[in-house]
């Protein structure tokens, strides 16, 4: 540097340091510290003796320091500027760069720049893909002339700063909204023999975070099963909070009992209340513990598309009823589907049927075409599933988030049952219904139905309290009919705490009452009831 404070750095040793901003050695680095090194890597090439990065804060409107070398009491303080006062609210407001000669109380917003000594400040604005996202800003102790070269110089570490740091702040922003999202989806989907239900959650491609989408699927004590699939408008954490509020508000909803009519109204009065304002579409449906109805309440979600042996279709009115958030509350509708053998229903969000300049009559009947091609074919309801959303959107991640649930009943009643299931006591009672609904659809006598049910409820009883320990682990449940005779199988994986002998107690004793055959094969590998039975003379 020279007399005059014009900095003296040969061009080739500028293009250097510049080249060092985006070194890959800051390719790990956590946000803060990508601030810091950047901070220091722009001092060095400038030649300046305080550098500092403000980012937007876009609720608010105001700059907010976020790092700063030289005068660190700009962080420590908390210093927010806001957009459009002083000098950092000027350079975010008019997307420019600005230089001060005259550092005081008239030029700058921040005392501290001044009462530190500073005497000129050069910044320029953070732009990503034409948004500001912040401020950085560097200043001498000495008068100093910056040349039009340091202005654009600046600009260019700043450039790629700017592009470093969104990438950063999404990224974190974008794992740390996915996993508060898919924390309110279900682990497991609830299992009935003879339903099939599979679901599908595909994020956005964009960079505008995740969305609102959720669905929802859990059993009633009564045994029928409630199934949600919603829609909260926005995205990032905003739209994922409603939609987490929302989630566990219709869980305690339904468990009041009632209608699908009686919790979506239960759900439009606590979101009159509580929210505020957001728009939530929401379809919640009920299906009848014995498969044959399903019956469900639409505000302003899109239509369910039914497929079954006369073809694909969609509710007509199912989108009539008005979504949650609007002014004036709404008058909703039910509507019943029969659920004959292999009929399917799927539930979805907009983003599987919305495009960009086409129209919504256009995306529906897409859907339609798909739905009636791909599950009305005999593969897994996993593999169709998956080939519908293909069909729809393609082999790319979609413009918008999109959720999926099908659900359908097989087509041919099961002569083989298998599910495993969480040893703990409240799945017992999932136990005793799977078993009475797979042998109710066999035709199954109800003397051998009852008897065989509280066999293996004993069984898995017994698979609760001896085999785990407090880490828990799965009960295994196979059935089979062959000829004239009913099988059923109880396992695990554990280690038997307790009694040792065979005889473990009233529960085999009870078991051996009511089977025709109980046999126990125990080791190290875990334990095997299998009882059976006759169900015909």
């Amino acid at each position: 540097m020279d007399s005059t404070g014009v900095s003296t750095l040969d061009p080739l040793e500028v293009l250097r340091r510049v080249q060092r901003v985006s070194d890959t050695a800051l390719a790990h680095l956590t946000v803060q510290d990508l601030l810091e090194e950047l901070l220091l890597r722009v001092r060095e090439i400038l030649e300046v003796d305080t550098a500092a990065i403000l980012l937007l804060d876009e609720d608010e409107n105001e700059l907010v320091a976020r790092a700063a070398k030289g005068i660190e009491e700009e962080v420590e303080r908390g210093v927010r500027i806001p957009v459009g006062k002083g000098f950092a609210g000027r350079i975010a407001a008019q997307r420019s760069p600005v230089i001060l000669d005259r550092v005081d109380h008239t030029t700058v917003l921040n005392p501290i720049l001044y009462q530190k000594g500073i005497r000129s400040l050069l910044g320029v604005p953070l732009i990503v893909h034409g948004k500001v996202v912040g401020v950085m800003h560097v200043g001498t102790k000495t008068h100093r002339a910056f040349r039009e070269d340091e202005v654009d110089l600046l600009q260019v570490v700043a450039d790629r700063a700017a592009l470093a740091i969104n990438a950063r702040l999404y990224d974190r922003t974008r794992i740390v909204t996915e996993a508060f999202q898919r924390t309110f989806l279900p682990d497991v989907l609830p299992y009935l023999p003879g339903l099939v239900m599979t679901t599908r959650y595909l994020p956005a491609a964009s960079a505008i975070g995740v969305g609102g989408d959720w669905y929802d699927a859990f059993t009633l004590p009564s045994g029928d099963m409630i199934l949600v699939i919603g829609d909260v408008a926005g995205h990032g954490l905003p739209a994922a909070s409603v939609m987490g509020k929302m989630r566990n508000a219709l869980r305690a909803h339904a468990l009041l009992g009632g209608s699908p009519l009686e919790i979506v109204a239960r759900a439009e009065g606590f979101h009159r209340h509580f929210g505020q304002g957001e728009l939530v579409t929401l379809l919640v449906g009920e299906l009848s513990a014995d498969l044959r109805t399903f019956r469900f309440v639409s505000a302003g979600h899109p239509p369910p598309l039914v497929v079954d042996a006369d073809g694909a279709r969609f509710l007509a009115n199912g989108r009539s009823n008005a979504a949650l958030g609007l002014s004036q509350p709404s008058a909703f509708q039910e509507q019943t589907v029969p659920m004959g053998h292999g009929t399917f229903v799927l539930l979805y969000t907009d983003g599987l049927v919305e495009r960009r300049g086409e129209s919504l009559t256009d995306g529906l009947e897409r859907l339609r075409v798909a739905g009636d091609g791909v599950l009305r074919a005999t593969t897994p309801p996993v593999d169709a599933l998956a080939a519908l959303v293909r069909r729809v959107i393609g082999d790319e991640r979609p413009t918008d988030d999109v959720a999926v649930m099908l659900i359908g009943r097989e087509a041919e009643v099961a002569r083989e049952l298998e599910f495993a299931i969480e040893a703990r006591a409240r799945s017992l009672v999932t136990v005793r219904r799977a078993l009475t609904r797979w042998m109710s659809d066999l035709e199954v006598p109800g003397d051998v139905m009852r008897d065989m049910t509280m066999a293996a409820s004993e069984a898995a009883a017994n698979v609760v309290e001896h085999a785990y320990g407090p880490s828990g682990g799965m009960i295994s449940v196979v059935g089979k009919v062959e000829d004239d005779r009913i099988e059923v199988t109880i396992g695990d994986t554990g280690a038997w705490r307790g009694a040792s002998r065979q005889d473990r107690g009233n529960g085999l004793r009870l078991m051996r009452a009511v089977m025709d055959g109980v046999v126990i094969d125990s080791s190290p590998a875990g334990t095997i009831v299998t009882m059976a039975a006759k169900v015909r003379a």
